[in-house]
């Protein structure tokens, strides 16, 4: 369990950590709202590349999924987590009183832009999975 979990973190991990690192630097300049939109889509795209990773390291403990499942259930996964940002974002500005969420247009843009990140993110998980012969995280096969 030690060793998937070493495992996950050096392969999958570095992408929402980038993401959020990147978000930070971006929040409190002039470039928030015109790159909204892109860091919503790389949110997506690294957490469902995370979840996918996550699922695969630990199907011990979550049990062995097939591969339309193993993409289906990150793509879940990733869309929750964006939606609960966007419940972050909305206690911030309610209880906090920052102005996060500009408008319901806004809000909706970024469940897009995140929904859309994570099926372009597992497109491409497919497809290297495709090129990749075998040894997926944690040694499990690719052509599962």
């Amino acid at each position: 369990m030690i060793f998937a979990f070493r495992k996950l973190l050096l392969r999958a991990a570095w992408a929402p950590v980038a993401v959020v690192i990147f978000h930070a630097a971006v929040a409190r300049t002039s470039l928030r709202v015109p790159l909204d939109f892109p860091i919503h889509f790389s949110g997506g795209a690294s957490i469902a590349f995370f979840a996918y990773h996550a699922l695969v390291c630990f199907e011990a403990l979550f049990g062995k999924l097939t591969r339309i499942g193993l993409h289906l259930f990150s793509f879940a996964l990733a869309c929750t987590v964006g939606l609960f940002w966007e419940f972050a974002e909305l206690f911030s500005d309610t209880f906090l009183h920052t102005h996060i969420q500009i408008s319901i247009h806004e809000t909706f843009s970024d469940l897009i832009a995140d929904a859309t990140g994570a099926a372009t993110g597992l497109l491409l998980v497919f497809i290297a999975g495709r090129f990749r012969k075998a040894g997926g995280c944690c040694g499990r096969p690719t052509s599962v």
